[in-house]
């Protein structure tokens, strides 16, 4: 499985857009994803998710 951060910027940006944008799709996402993490708590996984890579849907952003 590849991890998001190793995706080329263009399509890590669009994963998360896109991930920001689909609360139902995230979470799918990151329930498949805790069961590749390895050693990495799911508080911490959940934090690096919805702070460090997902951004907010456009519509939520302050402009």
């Amino acid at each position: 499985m590849t991890c998001p951060t190793d995706l080329p910027p263009a399509e890590r940006t669009a994963l998360a857009d896109f991930l920001g944008c689909h609360e139902e799709v995230r979470a799918a996402a990151f329930e498949a994803w805790c069961t590749e993490l390895v050693g990495v708590s799911e508080d911490e996984a959940s934090y690096w998710m919805d702070v460090e890579f997902v951004e907010p849907c456009p519509e939520d952003r302050v402009v």
